[in-house]
């Protein structure tokens, strides 16, 4: 999602950007020109402030919906290992924490070894037949 998004931004920045500069010089009448100023700098400064949280929350969503699916079919330390579970929680933990990136992947990695050290101790601990905690 993120490259499909930087690819749009680099196509707009070829495309939009100098057809609306050429446009607002040569042609454009007097009515037109807040908008196509406004259309040409959104396109080079802002596009990121809108694009960037929407590719976020997608990234964040797709992460939410294999756990949830790996946590039904027990697969859940896999699912906490994979690549793109790791970038989201690095990246939200960085965020929310006010952390530098290589401190939030630290922390992610002591999350991931402590879960799964706990849910290791908890089979060994539950007499078979059982029925798991909460």
């Amino acid at each position: 999602m993120l490259f499909k998004a930087a690819v749009l931004w680099v196509v707009g920045l070829m495309t939009i950007v100098p057809y609306g500069t050429y446009y607002l010089f040569t042609e454009a009448p007097r009515d037109q020109y807040a908008l196509l100023i406004t259309g040409v700098l959104f396109w080079v400064f802002g596009y990121w402030s809108v694009a960037g949280p929407i590719v976020a929350a997608v990234r964040i969503r797709r992460v939410f919906r294999s756990l949830e699916a790996a946590h039904a079919e027990g697969r859940l330390k896999e699912a906490l290992r994979s690549e793109e579970t790791a970038e989201a929680a690095i990246d939200l933990i960085a965020v929310e924490s006010r952390l530098p990136r290589f401190l939030a992947a630290r922390v992610y990695r002591r999350l991931v070894d402590r879960l799964s050290a706990d849910a290791g101790r908890e089979r060994v601990m539950r007499p078979a037949g059982s029925k798991p905690r909460g």
